[in-house]
């Protein structure tokens, strides 16, 4: 037998990605001058790295923890700076 997981009953975390948009903007008002890095490591924690990617592609750095990541983020036309 399946289990919870295998059967689409385990935990999920569904994010709003104007919402996410609409955070890098507001942390960009309250410390203006700073650079962001936002980490997308890890399939962006289990959310789809590349749709986060591409909504937070105005970050300063995308950061990943391995190179495969970094390059599939370039393959897939991301061109700002990455953080390996």
């Amino acid at each position: 037998m399946a289990d919870a997981a295998q059967r689409g009953l385990g935990p999920q975390a569904i994010i709003n990605l104007e919402a996410l948009r609409h955070n890098l903007q507001i942390v960009r008002q309250l410390a203006p001058g700073s650079g962001i890095v936002s980490v997308i490591k890890a399939d962006a924690y289990g959310h789809g790295m590349l749709q986060v990617a591409r909504v937070l592609s105005d970050s300063d750095i995308l950061a990943v923890a391995r190179v495969s990541e970094g390059v599939t983020l370039r393959e897939s036309g991301i061109d700002g700076p990455i953080l390996v």
